[in-house]
């Protein structure tokens, strides 16, 4: 028929035609005319179906999918053209195609398992689209498992799962599995794979499928079992769990515990007892679709706590038995109480066969006393007047007689337990009984007959004989043979006991009672090194790390769970890698591998527990937690082994853990990186501070001279500009005067800013310590009056220095602290109050300096001081000298504007001022105060401020300090360890030497060394033997210096200030000049005088460090015949680069910019010190 044939096709059909014009889904309609399967005709594809198959391929993709071997199925699924399509027959030749989606990536399509037809299938989803996740579909099969081998061909499937899968389900409720809904196939291959017993019973038929470990459990009813209705499956325990699998129907959740179940899986219908979880499973539609059972049989559990009580019944009443007759009745007692186990017995006693007739007097009957008879002593579980029963059985010339007597004269005369059993017609019918009230009333199949045994001096004699009827629902094993021999055991000892004489009695129950308590103190222990046992076992599987047990020679005896997931293996695969004589050269890495045999032999050898690291050959992988990107790096293991020695003194075993530590090298080699960037950034930021301290420190030095040179020469005595005659207006010199006071004032805020900047890097690394030495506090506060005095005088600034009279009270004196930040705060505050001061009608700086042995608190002042922001290194006590304790409080009070509590609030902050306003009226950087602060907290101490706006203003701080003791002899003086300070933040520049810091001012004022109190040697190479003499000229005659500075307008501004200054001065570009310079002068014998060379460090060719380190090392050889005073001139202004310089050999380090009047008296000084300590030496 022709595709265009819409109206000629039946009514039923078209109905479906026009459905699949409004469809989405490519959907195509096919006819196998006169129901031959030759050829394929289209009827009708929808325009989505054109899409993708056009008008031809139709046949192919019906080929593809195998339409026509399932003309008789209604419908099936099939994989064609990267597509899934569901198949439907409609009419008698007719064929429905609708793509459900796309095919499953990576993994084969399943295979049709032949013809099946079903009806109404539980497991059928036509509702539910059959495509693949595209999530999964993506991933490599390398990456994730395929499990799903209901759907696809999955290898290496068990025997047992290939016969599920090949299973005729076509035939059951749940119809062919490749109908099965999502649910089912989830908990079907869950189920297969799980090693425990697990079952589930699916729709409404309850159909059974169960997975290969409760294949033991069934028995024979495995795999008949598989796929039908559990009520079919199980008919005999239908009736113990209809109403609890309804009950889950109904979505509860049941458990049992010891469930009793009539179950057949053999020949015969056993007693079983089951502990079990129903859990209900949601379907689709969310109703229960079914039932997961997690199951487990706990037969051999109730039968062994039933039979434990059944022999205590027995024991209990034994035990006060005083005579045989009455022994075998409380036997029978006990027995009744099993009720379960023995459905009835039947006890014989073994006696003395004396006839009646027989008296003392009468010899008519000849008596042996070797003749026996069997009495019957009583029963349980049946009646006296049956047939079996029989009162009285003599053995004396015995003839066979019934299957009663028969057996028991057996055991009598044998000694050998017996079976009367059905199985062997053995059984006389009338011990075939049914007990309603025992044994579930089942009919009796097996009866035991054991005899009873006493042992004496000569044999083992039988004293009884007890017929014992087995319960037919529970097998004959051998926890049931144990518990029949433990039962005749102790009716044998409690017999034994009473056939003894009374002393042989006592000392057998003696016996029997330790033997008793041994046995259990035996079986406790048992239980224990068994509890024990299981606890070592779950612990170890449970482990999250490895744990190993090895021979000596290295062959594993035992590995758990967790050991075999580290090493990526199987437990087949280790075995088989263990086999082999290099087991260990497949996983271990190469480079490693040494290290770890080494290790493994020094437990062999040296008897001593080890610990290694090693890493093995495969990479290690895992999931970055926060970003959720993959990681790896090398797979790190940690092993610890320790030996178990034996008494001989061997190796017997070794055992250790293994531990994945990947995780944890993966971090250290990631923090061991980010540190060295950390370094690395480190050392670039304090290579830009260095390039950025130098590079403007350098200017500064030729700003700051040429300022000096230009007063120096306008007010020299050749230039009349304040008088009458003068070349120059008055106006003009006064402005000329004016700008270079102004550049000079510039030049030092820029350095105080660069000097912040240094400081606050120190801060912030934590390199900035306390070196504390001996000053007198009044005297560093004038010192930094005189620092500040051409400002303070140009401004109209009064200033006082008080000493409140706590100081006076506790007599202050000289103080052991850190002068040089002592000093460094103090300017900060100094400025501060100038600043703020000199536009004030009122112009008054006061300075109070007070002492406590308490920590001051503020009140004195009305500060309330700034809490300490965190906790600071401490100061080594070795660099504190002997003496008390005591804080110094120090005040800056100004008469300036004051500060709101707005503005004050933003003190002590890194870059912050009062007010945006500050800046632009006073300048600075925003630094002083928060430096101030951290200098406070560095030495033990707060700062704080109260201000009175409008008014004033007062900064008040204390820090810690010792008392020096005065009373030290010269010889612990000298053995004072020397103590360098590295100020950089004062406002001028400071010369730092072996001997200490030295303040440079100029030569108008008064030069004080910071450590005056530290006066030690210089500590220099080998001198050689010819010595100067004092001499004046250098100390106050002319100067002749060497200038070494490749900078040449540094060069020409310095030689042009220092001639002004009345020295003689001599240049060098760099080191090589310097060093062939010295060969032409007095140190050298040679004419040329020379008294001390200033060297600057960063130069070409040669630089300052490596000149001063070849002129130390020829005055050491003596081709240098004198200590040649050599002084460090840079921008360089950090405390390790001026250690640096003082280690290479200089005597002293001045920092740019240095002003000339400030440097010669330093110069000076150095060159009497030097000249002094040659004369002594």
């Amino acid at each position: 028929m022709a595709e265009n044939g819409f109206l000629d096709l039946p009514a039923e059909l078209r109905a479906l035609v026009t459905f699949f014009d409004d469809d989405t889904r490519p959907s195509v309609l096919v006819e196998f005319p006169n129901g031959r399967d030759d050829r394929v005709e289209k009827i009708y594809g929808n325009q989505a179906f054109q899409a993708i198959c056009g008008k031809g391929g139709v046949e192919q993709l019906v080929r593809a999918l195998g339409c026509e071997k399932w003309k008789d199925n209604t419908s099936h699924t099939g994989s064609a053209q990267g597509k899934e399509w569901r198949c439907k027959h409609v009419g008698r030749k007719y064929w429905a195609l609708v793509c459900v989606g796309d095919a499953p990536g990576e993994a084969e399509p399943p295979q049709a398992q032949g013809a099946e037809h079903h009806h109404g299938s539980q497991g059928a989803t036509s509702d539910v689209p059959r495509t693949s996740d595209s999530s999964e579909a993506s991933l490599p099969s390398s990456t994730i498992a395929l499990m799903d081998w209901t759907r696809f061909d999955v290898p290496g499937l068990s025997p047992y799962l290939r016969f599920v899968k090949n299973f005729d389900w076509a035939s059951t409720a749940v119809g062919p599995m490749d109908t099965w809904s999502m649910q089912l196939r989830l908990v079907v291959v869950s189920i297969m794979r799980n090693p425990s017993p697990r079952l589930i019973v699916w729709g409404e038929r309850k159909t059974f499928i169960h997975n290969e470990a409760c294949a033991p459990l069934f028995g024979s009813k495995h795999p008949g079992c598989l796929g039908r209705p559990i009520q079919e499956a199980f008919p005999e325990t239908w009736s113990g769990i209809d109403t609890i699998i309804e009950a889950c129907y109904q979505g509860q959740t049941v458990s049992h515990a010891h469930l009793p179940l009539a179950l057949k899986r053999s020949e015969i219908e056993e007693e079983t007892f089951w502990d079990f979880t129903l859990l209900p499973i949601v379907g689709t539609d969310g109703r229960v679709a079914g039932i997961i059972d997690e199951l487990s049989e706990s037969t051999s559990v109730v039968r062994a706590e039933r039979r434990r009580h059944s022999l205590l019944h027995v024991s209990e009443r034994l035990t006060s038995a005083g005579s045989l007759k009455e022994l075998w009745a409380r036997l029978l007692t006990g027995l009744d109480f099993a009720i379960e186990d023995v459905p009835f017995a039947m006890l014989y006693s073994i006696v003395d066969d004396v006839p009646e007739a027989l008296s003392a007097k009468s010899n008519v009957y000849p008596y042996c006393p070797t003749d026996r008879k069997a009495v019957f002593e009583g029963g349980i579980g049946l009646s006296l007047t049956n047939d079996a029963v029989v009162n009285e059985i003599s053995f004396a010339k015995y003839r066979t007689q019934n299957p009663i007597s028969d057996a028991c004269y057996r055991a009598w005369s044998s000694g050998e337990p017996a079976m009367l059993s059905v199985n062997d017609d053995t059984l006389p019918e009338s011990l075939k009984l049914q007990s309603p009230d025992r044994a579930s009333g089942c009919q009796v199949r097996n009866v035991l007959v054991r005899p009873i045994s006493v042992q004496s001096k000569t044999r083992r004699e039988v004293v009884g004989v007890l017929f014992l009827a087995l319960n037919p629902r529970c097998p004959h094993d051998s926890e049931f043979q144990a518990w029949v021999q433990v039962l005749t055991d102790l009716v044998a000892k409690s017999a034994t006991l009473l056939t003894l004489p009374e002393e042989q009695k006592r000392a057998q129950k003696l016996a029997d009672e330790i033997n008793s308590a041994l046995a259990d103190q035996l079986r406790m222990s048992t239980l224990q090194a068994e509890a024990s046992d299981a606890k070592f076992s779950r612990m170890a599987e449970t482990s999250p790390i490895g744990m190993f047990l090895s021979a000596a020679d290295g062959h594993p005896l035992y590995v758990n769970n967790a050991y075999l997931e580290i090493l990526g293996e199987t437990r087949d695969q280790f075995n088989s890698r263990a086999s082999q004589s290099i087991a260990w050269h497949d996983i271990v890495h190469p480079d490693d591998l040494e290290r770890f045999l080494e290790a493994w032999k020094q437990v062999n050898e040296q008897k001593t527990p080890i610990t290694v690291e090693y890493r093995l050959k495969r990479p290690w992988i895992s999931l970055d937690r926060i970003s959720g990107h993959e990681i790896s790096g090398e797979y790190w293991l940690l092993a610890n082994a320790f030996p178990e020695i034996s008494s001989e003194g061997k190796v017997v075993t070794v055992q250790g853990w293994l531990t994945d530590i990947s995780h944890r090298k993966f971090t250290e080699n990631l923090l061991s990186q980010r540190l060295e960037d950390a370094l690395e950034n480190k050392r670039q930021t304090e290579n830009f501070i260095d390039m950025t301290s130098h590079e403007m420190r350098n200017p500064l030095s030729a700003i700051l001279q040429s300022a000096d040179s230009i007063l120096s020469n306008l007010n020299s005595a050749g230039v009349p500009i304040l008088t009458e005659q003068m070349t120059i207006r008055h106006d003009v010199a006064e402005e000329i005067i004016d700008a270079a006071q102004t550049i000079i004032l510039c030049g030092q805020h820029q350095k105080r800013i660069v000097d912040d900047i240094l400081t606050l890097s120190k801060l912030d690394a934590s390199l900035l310590v306390i070196s504390p030495d001996k000053v007198q506090p009044p005297k560093l506060v004038q010192k930094a009056f005189k620092m500040y005095e051409s400002e303070i005088s140009r401004a109209g600034i009064t200033t006082r220095l008080c000493l409140e009279p706590s100081y006076q009270d506790l007599n202050v004196d000289w103080v052991i602290l850190d002068s040089s930040r002592l000093l460094q705060v103090i300017i900060n505050l100094l400025t501060n109050a100038v600043k703020f001061t000199q536009h004030s009608k009122t112009r008054n700086i006061n300075v109070s300096l007070g002492a406590s042995y308490q920590r001051p608190t503020g009140r004195h002042h009305r500060v309330e001081f700034i809490p300490p922001r965190h906790s600071r290194p401490q100061t080594p006590k070795s660099e504190w000298a002997e003496g008390e304790e005591l804080f110094l409080q120090f005040a800056v009070q100004d008469s300036g504007r004051g500060l709101s509590d707005e503005e004050m609030k933003s003190l002590f902050q890194r870059f912050k001022q009062a007010s945006p306003k500050t800046y632009k009226r006073y300048g600075g950087s925003g630094l002083g105060l928060f430096i101030s602060r951290e200098l406070c907290e560095l030495q033990g101490g707060q700062i704080g401020v109260s201000s009175v706006h409008g008014k004033s203003t007062t900064f008040t701080f204390f820090v810690r300090a010792k008392r020096f003791m005065t009373n030290v002899n010269d010889e612990d003086k000298a053995k004072r360890p020397v103590l360098h300070s590295f100020s950089s933040a004062s406002a001028s520049p400071v010369a730092y030497g072996r001997r200490g810091s030295v303040q440079l001012t100029s030569s108008s004022g008064t030069m004080e060394d910071e450590l005056s109190a530290q006066s030690t040697s210089v500590n220099r190479a080998t001198q050689s033997s010819k010595t100067r003499k004092p001499s004046k000229s250098g100390s106050t005659g002319l100067l002749h210096v060497l200038v070494v500075e490749d900078n040449l307008i540094n060069q020409k501004v310095m030689s042009q200030q220092l001639r002004r200054a009345g020295c003689v001065v001599h240049l060098a570009n760099h080191g090589e000049e310097c060093l062939a310079f010295l060969q032409k002068t007095t140190f050298c014998e040679s004419a040329t005088r020379l008294d001390i060379v200033l060297l600057d460090l960063e130069m070409p060719t040669m630089d300052g460090l490596t000149c001063i380190r070849h002129i130390r090392q020829r005055q050491a050889q003596g081709s240098i015949q004198a200590h040649v005073p050599v002084i460090a001139v840079t921008a360089n202004a950090r405390s390790e680069q001026i250690s640096v310089a003082i280690d290479a050999g200089m005597d002293s380090v001045v920092t740019k910019p240095f002003r000339i009047p400030e440097l010669v008296p330093q110069m000076r000084n150095l060159i009497h010190e030097i000249e002094m300590q040659d004369f002594a030496q």
